[in-house]
């Protein structure tokens, strides 16, 4: 009898399984699980766009809902994959960068590093929290009643994002951190909240003992957060912010030098790194102009060709402070100023093209000297200068000479 009974209940499965056939639908893959599908592109901001929109709201650390019909679109950065960022991501395009919170833990499960996303602000609540842009909702104190920009409900955020395409991590490329600008006012402003590295940093308190996040009371908290200073920078300037939740919390802080990528937020005037995971933390790089494209040491005896000038800016490792010499070929001349100031801004390339150039802002005339009526001829399209100075991002998109350069030779 048990035999029978397995032969019929087999070829009940047999018969079910033939029904399904060619019938069967396919799993529809054309549009995600997660979020409001509904949503389709308009009125579209950047996030620097937003930042100038509720500039006010940002900067004196309130907020106020969007009533507008206005939408944002990003990739995600960090996630609370290694549980230091709680409640929250950071999204940034090409312009800037904010933190979106959200009452829900696990959102690395469904919005990974370089997961794009269109979020419809209308409805959800805008504000600074310490002047760090944030989307979410209201945090209202328990014991005083006061409110302040929070986290929204996961069920508010559902109807108001849509996922774009599959993550792609490659889209996702952390800024050098520029130390020369730590306390530019204008820089934390433009760049809180983003991906970005810090190369060859100490931390003050490692020891070969210390542990990031430690909650048995040798370091004090704030809001069961650590805040590990680095040396030769002020701690009122740039911590690393560690929770006593993290998934490193207890692990050793390394002694060595390091490049520390994480989330660059802000409270006040302070830059706070958000590790995603320890893998933030690596070693210092060696670096050698050698490794850069062009030619030169940036020496008198062995100047920077503009290429590798340009190329040693571009990688991050320019000391703006350090005087350097490039060689190159005059391209273009802006202008020529013989009067109070008696300087020049002019460019030079490798061959004499405007096709890669540098810009030499206000710089000077042989040796230091002004531009004068007799020597302003001088600086001509064609001919060939080797000049000192210091090169700088200006503005983070262009590369120059800043002022106060001098042209060492002339031929």
């Amino acid at each position: 009898m048990k035999d029978l009974k397995y032969i019929i209940f087999a070829l009940a499965c047999t018969l079910f399984a033939s029904c399904m056939g060619d019938g069967f639908a396919e799993p529809d893959l054309s549009n995600s699980p997660y979020g409001n599908n509904e949503l389709t592109e308009s009125n579209l901001l950047t996030i620097a766009q937003l930042k100038v929109k509720y500039a006010s709201y940002i900067n004196n650390s309130t907020m106020t809902e969007v009533t507008e019909d206005i939408q944002i679109k990003g990739v995600v950065t960090g996630n609370d994959v290694g549980g230091n960022i709680y409640n929250e991501i950071s999204l940034q395009d090409a312009t800037g960068a904010l933190l979106v919170c959200i009452n829900q833990g696990g959102l690395y499960g469904y919005l990974p590093v370089g997961q794009e996303v269109l979020i419809s602000l209308k409805g959800l609540m805008i504000g600074g929290y310490g002047q760090q842009l944030e989307i979410g909702g209201i945090y209202t104190n328990s014991k005083t009643g006061a409110q302040s920009i929070g986290r929204m409900s996961r069920y508010m955020w559902d109807s108001h994002y849509k996922l774009i395409g599959r993550p792609d991590a490659s889209k996702v490329e952390p800024e050098v951190f520029d130390q020369s600008k730590l306390t530019d006012a204008n820089y934390l402003a433009a760049n809180c909240g983003k991906l970005m590295t810090i190369k060859n940093v100490v931390l003050k308190d490692a020891n070969g003992k210390r542990v990031y996040a430690p909650d048995d009371g040798s370091v004090a908290l704030t809001a069961n957060c650590a805040n590990r200073a680095f040396k030769n920078i002020s701690s009122s300037s740039l911590v690393l912010r560690t929770s006593t939740y993290a998934d490193f919390a207890n692990q050793v802080m390394p002694t060595e030098a390091l490049d520390i990528t994480g989330i660059f937020t802000r409270y006040r005037n302070t830059w706070q790194i958000l590790l995603r995971t320890l893998d933030d933390v690596q070693p210092a790089q060696t670096f050698s102009v050698n490794d850069l494209p062009g030619t030169g040491q940036g020496t008198a005896e062995e100047p920077f060709n503009v290429e590798r000038a340009l190329a040693l800016v571009e990688s991050g490792n320019n000391d703006p402070t350090a005087e350097v010499y490039v060689k190159g070929i005059i391209s273009q001349v802006n202008e020529v100023d013989t009067g109070k100031y008696g300087n020049a801004t002019y460019f030079i390339s490798d061959d004499g093209t405007d096709a890669k150039q540098l810009e030499i802002y206000r710089g000077y005339y042989l040796n230091g000297d002004k531009f004068t009526e007799d020597t302003k001829d001088m600086l001509a399209l064609g001919k060939k200068v080797t000049i000192a100075g210091k090169l700088v991002l200006y503005g983070g998109s262009t590369i120059e000479f800043t002022s106060g350069s001098k042209i060492m030779s002339i031929e």
